[in-house]
């Protein structure tokens, strides 16, 4: 009988320790002004807002930064590890690399996929992130894309390939548009104008968020994550 009750106490200690989620990294890597904070300016990045959304054994570590080597791009994941989930977000593109013969969508993808070849050696699992779209109303009160090629050569190649994304481009744009001008006004540092004696015939643009703004980005990023069954970072959302 007191076998019995060690064997079977030893079971419940396995099948509480298989239960529990495993240790996991989450890494998020790029340039997007949405994504990581900035003081001076007083914004709040989004990536900063993510960490309490998962599970208590998911850390987020922020690494925004805009240098990028076109003759190594891989370099990007040097602060990857084996096991990581790297969230690659906007990249720069350096504008001498671009000749009549390559262009920037040329340069863009060679660079995705130099990436996306080095995170597979590494045993570094992606998620391609499209940059958030910035507030930009027109002086008709429109809200319009700015992003460039860069949200459309990474949806091309993540289409094409069957590559994990989350098209934060497309999800901020839509909401902008939804919720309008003047109900996201609070969620973007205030634009400072150029000329402003043109300020009222002027687009107006704002690409850096505030706490409200980054919490509500956020919440468009997890909602994606839930609804996407296929993520692979859907089971380690908080329900």
């Amino acid at each position: 009988m007191k076998k019995l009750f060690i064997l079977s106490q030893a079971l419940v200690m396995c099948l509480a320790l298989m239960a529990e989620p495993k240790p996991l990294r989450v890494l998020v890597l790029g340039d997007d002004p949405m994504m990581a904070s900035d003081e001076a300016a007083g914004s709040v990045g989004y990536a900063t807002q993510l960490q309490p959304l998962f599970d208590d054994a998911v850390t987020v570590d922020v690494q925004a930064s805009s240098t990028l080597l076109p003759n190594d791009p891989a370099s990007l994941l040097s602060p990857a590890h084996k096991g990581d989930i790297a969230l690659i977000c906007k990249l720069p593109v350096e504008s001498n690399e671009v000749t009549e013969e390559r262009t920037i969508t040329d340069i863009y993808l060679d660079q995705l996929l130099a990436i996306q070849q080095a995170a597979k050696k590494k045993g570094v699992k992606l998620i391609w992130l499209t940059p958030g779209c910035p507030r930009y109303y027109t002086a008709e009160s429109e809200q319009v894309h700015r992003m460039g090629v860069y949200p459309e050569v990474v949806r091309r190649m993540c289409q094409r390939d069957g590559l994990q994304m989350i098209d934060v481009e497309a999800l901020t744009f839509d909401w902008l548009t939804t919720v309008g001008q003047d109900s996201t006004a609070t969620a973007f540092v205030p634009v400072v104008p150029a000329n402003p004696k043109g300020e009222n015939k002027a687009a107006r643009e704002g690409n850096i968020l505030t706490q409200a703004g980054a919490e509500q980005v956020v919440a468009l990023i997890v909602e994606n994550i839930r609804g996407n069954k296929r993520s692979i970072l859907n089971k380690r959302v908080r329900q």
